[in-house]
């Protein structure tokens, strides 16, 4: 186990972490827990209209299903 030190902006620095990693974390019972989350990479589609019709990945685009996806997002934060 590493001794690790708060400075005057009670910042923490870890030797073993990389820039912007993000973590969970817990406390209680002086004791401080941190998780490492892993971050799932969510492919970006771009819709193209061809022929008068927005397509885009091999999914229909229609204005419902992105109003459900807008709702699922946030929902699920």
């Amino acid at each position: 186990m590493k001794i690790v030190t708060v400075d005057d902006y009670n910042r923490v620095r870890l030797p073993d972490v990389k820039p912007r990693q993000k973590f969970s974390g817990e406390t209680g019972n002086n004791r401080i827990v941190l998780a490492l989350v892993d971050e799932v990479d969510v492919p970006v589609v771009r819709a193209r209209k061809i022929n008068g019709k927005w397509i885009g990945a091999g999914i229909k685009v229609d204005r419902q299903a992105i109003v459900d996806a807008i709702r699922e997002d946030r929902e699920s934060r």
